[in-house]
């Protein structure tokens, strides 16, 4: 009779630590969740605002190396060939 009440309190102990990881696991995916959507970038209360970047601006306007409108020119054309089997 001693064995089985060992098995029974056993499987009890058991179960109750099944429970506990499980509602442990549950309240973990609850605060990630709860963490992802605070910290979302979207879930902000005010906007960011993104400011243009100054330097690049006044190199374009200055007349830089792009004014042109063109990368470059080709030194020789592309050589071609074909061939039969």
């Amino acid at each position: 009779m001693q064995e089985t009440s060992r098995i029974a309190a056993g499987r009890e102990r058991a179960a109750v630590a099944k429970r506990a990881v499980a509602f442990a696991a549950a309240g973990c995916f609850a605060a990630v969740l709860v963490l992802a959507r605070t910290t979302h970038p979207g879930a902000t209360a005010t906007g960011s605002t993104l400011s243009p970047p100054t330097a690049l601006l006044s190199q374009i306007e200055a007349g830089s190396s792009l004014s042109g409108g063109s990368i470059g020119s080709a030194v020789s054309a592309p050589s071609v060939s074909t061939s039969t089997s």
